[in-house]
């Protein structure tokens, strides 16, 4: 394995050998983490943990033949360093992009879910690069950036849509992740204004990919210069709502 050329006794190789077991260590324990919160804010257990969803059932929610009064899709990007919002990894964290969808059916009366697109499991992430996907519930999640906008129920059906269609992506850490599962499903409505994608460099060995920074930098740059989604972005310490009438082996959230 390629892995195994690192292993002789050179300064240099045992420099890199010593930098990718740091990188090891922090995408898997990132990878495998079950806290939608990250320590540093919330160092109590997480009573909301992410759980593992069958997106079709999960979204199913929608499928009510009640007709809402408003639409409403977000996509928030909880960053790994609040200080350093541009840093890529914090603390064996590197942050996660994720979806709001809500119908509301009356005043007082809403359906939401929020969910998030995860590798299936942790080292083989590092070594392939390329691993079979899930998604996870990410109810009650905190994030630092978010951009929301208001649909119509035939946009709305399209957003389901393509969240299922998505999620059977596999997960590629540098081509298709939290980042681009997320974007892609703002970008299926968004016309001719689709958000970019802006890809950052990881650390060490691991190439560009999709980030929350990423999208911290680029909906800055859009606030910034007068784009159509000026209005909708906003940066501020939020919660995710919690997903209506959720139920998991962990937990039932109302």
């Amino acid at each position: 394995m390629r892995l195994m050329q690192l292993s002789n006794h050179s300064p240099m190789n045992s420099g890199k050998m010593a930098g990718l077991f740091v990188l090891l260590t922090l995408f898997v324990s990132a990878s495998y983490s079950q806290s939608n919160n990250r320590s540093k804010k919330n160092p109590v257990v997480d009573p909301y943990p992410a759980t593992i969803v069958k997106i079709g059932d999960h979204l199913r929610i929608f499928n009510d033949t009640t007709k809402g009064t408003s639409y409403h899709l977000a996509v928030c990007a909880d960053v790994p360093d609040n200080s350093k919002p541009l840093k890529v990894a914090y603390q064996q964290e590197t942050g996660h992009v994720f979806i709001i969808l809500r119908k509301v059916i009356k005043e007082g009366d809403t359906l939401s879910r929020v969910f998030g697109f995860y590798p299936m499991g942790g080292l083989q992430t590092l070594l392939f690069k390329k691993t079979r996907s899930v998604i996870k519930d990410n109810s009650h999640r905190e994030y630092d950036v978010g951009i929301s906008r208001e649909l119509s129920a035939q946009q709305f059906d399209t957003i389901v849509a393509t969240a299922i269609s998505l999620a059977d992506r596999k997960y590629h850490m540098n081509r298709y992740n939290c980042y681009d599962y997320a974007l892609g499903i703002f970008n299926s409505v968004a016309g001719a204004s689709p958000l970019p994608i802006v890809h950052v460099r990881f650390p060490f060995i691991f190439g560009r990919g999709g980030s929350p920074c990423s999208i911290y930098r680029s909906f800055g740059e859009l606030a910034g210069n007068g784009s159509v989604w000026a209005s909708h972005i906003e940066f501020a310490d939020r919660t995710a709502p919690i997903s209506s009438a959720f139920r998991s082996k962990k937990a039932e959230y109302y």
